[in-house]
């Protein structure tokens, strides 16, 4: 059978990375980023996007919107699009909502799970998590990484963990700012145990199943994601601790407004403190200390 030609969005890490990995694996590919240089003798957007069979956006949440928007006109509804986004949009949904309610015509699968670009493209084991509704279609994009260092795993259902990866985005900003406060890996241990049952209380709002949040897109990820030296989540919960200068986006940091609508008035009190430091700029020393005290009066 043919292998589909793909079109590649965004060329930062991770798109880079795919771009290297799906190339080796003989496929007829394209690439394009808002940085020309990226990409030498870069198409223009209308030139590749209608030729693409499988085209994966690499495009972090807060672009997402913008992206969407450049391509709409031309996408054929014959493309299947791949979502990496892991962030919530400003309205509430999650990226698989956002892009699937933008392409109705067009079938959405999110590829998620703890795939660091910088551990995968020095040859260390990625997992991958390829969520969408049709078996297919999921064999399809499973096919892109086969005797690759990509682990595949598949969900059915894109929604949960898509859903499951803005959760673990916003607790490795925890686990960040853990790190910026000296807590160490007995802390930061700690901090992923309490933030592991408070995503599966959230979860619980959703409707997903516990086994989704103790699974690839979930406890995997953010062990991976939480604890990494290459996670950009990290890396802004250490500057929420150090610096009083504006933050450099993430896709935890970007999800922490919307996610509070969704929760309203519900308790979580890890969540509360991540929210007080990163926006309501309280110290965080300040706020994950009480936060410790009340842990220890519960147990």
């Amino acid at each position: 059978m043919k292998k589909p030609h793909v079109v590649i969005l965004g060329m930062g890490e991770i798109g880079a990375v795919l771009y290297s990995l799906i190339k080796k694996r003989g496929y007829s590919i394209e690439a394009w980023d808002k940085v020309p240089q990226k990409v030498p003798h870069q198409k223009s957007l209308f030139e590749i996007v209608p030729k693409a069979d499988l085209l994966f956006l690499c495009i972090p949440s807060w672009n997402l919107s913008s992206v969407v928007k450049s391509i709409g006109p031309f996408i054929h509804k014959q493309t299947v699009v791949v979502g990496l986004a892991k962030g919530l949009q400003p309205t509430k949904e999650t990226p698989y909502t956002f892009l699937s309610s933008s392409f109705p015509h067009n079938e959405v699968l999110m590829l998620g799970g703890a795939m660091l670009a910088e551990e995968v493209a020095s040859g260390m084991p990625g997992i991958a998590v390829v969520a969408g509704k049709k078996e297919d279609t999921r064999v399809i994009v499973r096919e892109c990484f086969k005797n690759s260092n990509v682990i595949c795993f598949e969900s059915k259902d894109p929604e949960a963990s898509s859903f499951m990866s803005v959760l673990k985005n916003v607790y490795a900003l925890g686990l960040g700012i853990g790190d910026g406060l000296g807590w160490g890996g007995n802390g930061r241990a700690f901090l992923a145990l309490e933030s592991l049952k408070e995503m599966e209380l959230l979860c619980g709002i959703k409707g997903i199943k516990k086994e989704v949040v103790y699974g690839q897109s979930g406890f995997v990820d953010l062990i991976a994601t939480g604890f990494s030296i290459y996670s950009k989540n990290v890396e802004v919960g250490e500057l929420i601790v150090s610096t009083k200068k504006t933050l450099p986006n993430s896709e935890g940091l970007v999800s922490l407004e919307p996610l509070k609508k969704i929760i309203g008035g519900a308790s979580f009190p890890l969540f509360n403190t991540i929210y007080q430091s990163a926006l309501r700029k309280e110290k965080a020393v300040v706020a994950f200390s009480r936060y410790i005290k009340k842990v220890q009066q519960k147990g």
